[in-house]
């Protein structure tokens, strides 16, 4: 009886396993695939097998769909280890592909959708601008009266934090900065919470930008950060211009994607009433551009 049961459960194992569908949802910094005793980098697309052993390296990260479970497992840091496992040690943090976003998402890896990164995309048009609504009015919120330049950072409701690295040494940017230096954006996601994240550059002169782009298919993949991860966005350089003086970056993170040129959009237009719509990651780092 025991063999028999044994035998049930093992049979029940093995459909789950093959019931899994794979996929690399996203790719940031270096993350491979051990193939034939070589490693290789794991590239958008590319199908997976529970039984492939990949290793995330530091300050990089890999998302998994598993197109059947309609599931995006989200991974940091890693050792070589099975794709099994690594999924295993991150659910519970998983991002439900049952959502109106997730199953266009999940359409647009399949369907060709484009992988091209524009600061001139649509947006988020599919669903219109609620989340932006809510997360302006939330930072309006947060505020507390001040200008988003002076926020507190202790205002946030997810342990995030950033920094700005370098191009040319690799080492933190000073808060001194000049003309023309290039840098990108190393950032901490320290919460138990998959985060999308986008920082605003608040010039001299009080004007809004957003620092990092967004894909054509707008499922904002590449800007999604593991929960309890740091991730280096080097292909995603910043370089710092005019005006001279100061200027101030605010990292944004949320649960769900958003686009950020529409919350620096509502966060200039008056009448908006502050109010928490929503849970809101935030935090600020002021530089000096001479």
């Amino acid at each position: 009886m025991k063999r028999l049961i044994f035998l049930v459960y093992a049979a029940l194992f093995a459909m789950v396993a093959t019931a899994q569908d794979l996929y690399v949802y996203s790719v940031i910094g270096k993350v491979e695939v051990q193939k034939d005793g070589s490693w290789s980098q794991l590239q958008k697309r590319m199908k997976l097998s529970a039984d492939d052993v990949i290793k995330v390296a530091e300050n990089s990260a890999l998302s998994i769909l598993d197109r059947k479970a309609e599931k995006v497992y989200s991974v940091g840091k890693s050792d070589a280890k099975k794709v099994s496992a690594v999924i295993d040690n991150v659910k519970g943090n998983q991002k439900s592909a049952t959502s109106q976003f997730m199953a266009h998402a999940s359409k647009s890896l399949f369907n060709g959708g484009s992988d091209k990164i524009s600061h001139e995309a649509a947006g988020c048009t599919y669903r219109g601008d609620i989340i932006e609504n809510d997360i302006a009015k939330t930072i309006l919120a947060k505020q507390k009266g001040d200008k988003l330049a002076a926020i507190n950072n202790a205002n946030t409701d997810y342990a995030v934090t950033f920094e700005v690295i370098e191009r040319a040494t690799g080492k933190i940017a000073a808060p001194n900065v000049k003309l023309g230096d290039q840098a990108f954006f190393r950032i901490k996601n320290n919460s138990d919470k998959m985060l999308y994240v986008n920082v605003i550059d608040i010039d001299a002169n009080g004007n809004l930008f957003d620092c990092l782009p967004i894909d054509e298919a707008h499922t904002l993949s590449h800007l999604m950060i593991p929960a309890n991860s740091t991730v280096d966005l080097k292909e995603f350089p910043i370089e710092f211009a005019e005006p001279k003086g100061t200027d101030c970056m605010v990292l944004i993170a949320m649960e769900e994607p958003y686009d950020l040129r529409l919350v620096n959009k509502m966060l200039q237009t008056k009448g908006i009433e502050p109010s928490a719509k929503c849970a809101v990651g935030l935090y600020r780092k002021v530089f000096v551009v001479q």
